[in-house]
């Protein structure tokens, strides 16, 4: 912000130095900005990390040169392992304040003990190691990677995110969420964590739901009906001591126990197997719908692990897609670190082998851009020096890949792109070689760059039994075609 009348910067007030003028409007954006930093203090006294940094981030979108919030949000950085991120904000910190700031005190007491420095880098090469090992779907060996992470730092939270996403993906559901509960005890709102605990909460729920209904038994049917055969005792009765009466009188009971047989006893069999078979018909009946219960429910259990197996999937993809950025990360943690200690060469150097296009995180391209600005020339011309000389030594893959870092640094090289494709010429790889020497014939055909690469593509093309013309013409009619 500079002052509307007088144009002098106004950095953390609103009143101009010079002039004396007051800027209203810079009054509410540093008043803005100092309320959320509060609310970032605030948050941190009560453990609420991801909150803390939500407001730190607010804060310094309206006063960037807030350092009293770049300092506590560094704070906050290496509070839950993020030791890069911490360092990034306090080297802006200081580059807005270089004097009377609290962030030079943070940077020599890391700077001062190597063994930190050297324990967060194997915190990151641990850390990306079990990204590897997932990436070729060694699960066993990503957790006993991530373990050692978490013995070197305890509050690494995206180690414990991690591993608890691991076992939550073999069903390792107690230990996921210990896991995770263990890094609330660091960062008790952390967004990540609390979803994660939610899934596992609602996988092991369904889960036991499950079990308890594969426990019901089935219902015994009582009859209504029971057949109750009564005994009679027989009555002896004397009679007449005649041979036909004692014979009709066989015959009459035989006929009377036939009928009684016949009257009573079948009817109930048959009642009774009647029963039997209506029971067993029930039974059959419970059974299978038992069994289509189980298997809906098991069907819909199929269909929310699929869900849930895709949506896993996805972000293990995420995380591989991470995989390139870490080694941005890494070499941007090395130029970070030889750029405190001084060494803007060797810091360039790192540099240079950074994909700015893979770093999302604002505050990482800030600090890329601070370092670049810093080292840009003293590297781009260590690098070449160095590309030049292993030209000279005809080492061409060395000076290619010192030249290519030239390049990364400063596209206009033109030297850089002429002595790459010199390289190639000399590794007789053709086709790379009039690549480069065509780039400079076509965006810089005035350079003297530009004159030695048509020499050039001509002498290699007057190797081939072609010329100038003739490959001019064969590019038309082509064209033409």
């Amino acid at each position: 912000m500079n002052c509307t009348n007088c144009n002098t910067p106004l950095i953390n007030t609103w009143i101009c130095p010079k002039c004396g003028q007051k800027d209203e409007l810079a009054r509410k954006i540093i008043y803005a900005s100092n309320w959320h930093y509060n609310q970032g203090l605030a948050k941190t006294r009560v453990r609420d990390l991801t909150g803390a940094t939500n407001s730190l981030l607010m804060s310094l979108k309206y006063n960037k040169r807030n350092t009293q919030a770049r300092n506590l949000l560094g704070l906050v950085y290496y509070q839950i392992g993020e030791i890069v991120n911490a360092l990034g904000e306090w080297v802006i910190s200081v580059h807005f304040q270089p004097e009377d700031n609290i962030a030079n005190t943070y940077i020599k007491a890391i700077q001062n003990n190597p063994g930190k420095l050297q324990s967060a880098n194997r915190i990151i090469q641990r850390y990306n190691q079990a990204l590897e090992y997932l990436n070729q779907g060694n699960m066993d060996m990503a957790i006993i990677e991530l373990k050692r992470a978490i013995n070197l730092n305890p509050n690494y939270i995206r180690a414990y995110q991690l591993m608890g996403l691991l076992y939550f993906r073999t069903k390792q559901y107690a230990a996921a969420r210990k896991v995770l509960v263990r890094s609330l005890k660091i960062d008790r709102n952390n967004i990540t964590s609390l979803r994660y605990i939610k899934e596992i909460d609602a996988a092991a729920g369904e889960r036991a739901r499950l079990k308890t209904r594969s426990r019901d038994g089935f219902t015994q049917i009582n009859d209504p009906n029971p057949v109750v055969i009564e005994e009679k005792s027989d009555n002896k009765y004397t009679d007449f001591n005649t041979g036909l009466l004692s014979i009709v009188n066989v015959i009459i009971g035989v006929v009377i126990g036939a009928a009684v047989v016949w009257l009573l006893l079948v009817p109930s069999v048959r009642q009774s197997e009647a029963r039997k078979h209506n029971q067993a018909v029930v039974e059959y009946s419970s059974q299978i719908s038992e069994d289509n219960k189980l298997i809906s429910s098991y069907e819909m259990e199929n269909a929310d692990l699929k869900a849930k197996n895709q949506a896993l999937q996805d972000q293990i993809d995420t995380l591989n897609s991470s995989e390139d950025a870490a080694g941005s990360e890494d070499a941007l943690y090395l130029a970070i670190k030889e750029y405190i200690a001084g060494r803007d060469g060797e810091a360039g150097e790192y540099l240079a082998d950074v994909d700015k296009d893979t770093l999302t995180n604002e505050d990482a391209i800030d600090i890329y851009n601070t370092i670049y600005e810093a080292t840009k020339s003293s590297a781009e011309t260590a690098l070449y020096n160095d590309g030049y000389a292993a030209f000279q030594n005809q080492e061409y893959m060395d000076a290619i890949d010192a030249l290519e870092k030239v390049l990364n640094l400063n596209s206009e090289n033109l030297d850089a792109i002429y002595y790459i494709g010199a390289s190639y010429q000399r590794m007789a790889d053709l086709e790379n070689a009039m690549t480069y020497y065509n780039r400079l014939i076509d965006e810089y055909p005035t350079s003297n760059q530009a004159v030695m690469a048509q020499e050039a593509v001509d002498e290699i093309l007057e190797a081939s039994g072609q010329s100038s013309d003739t490959q001019s013409q064969t590019e038309e009619s082509q064209n033409g075609l």
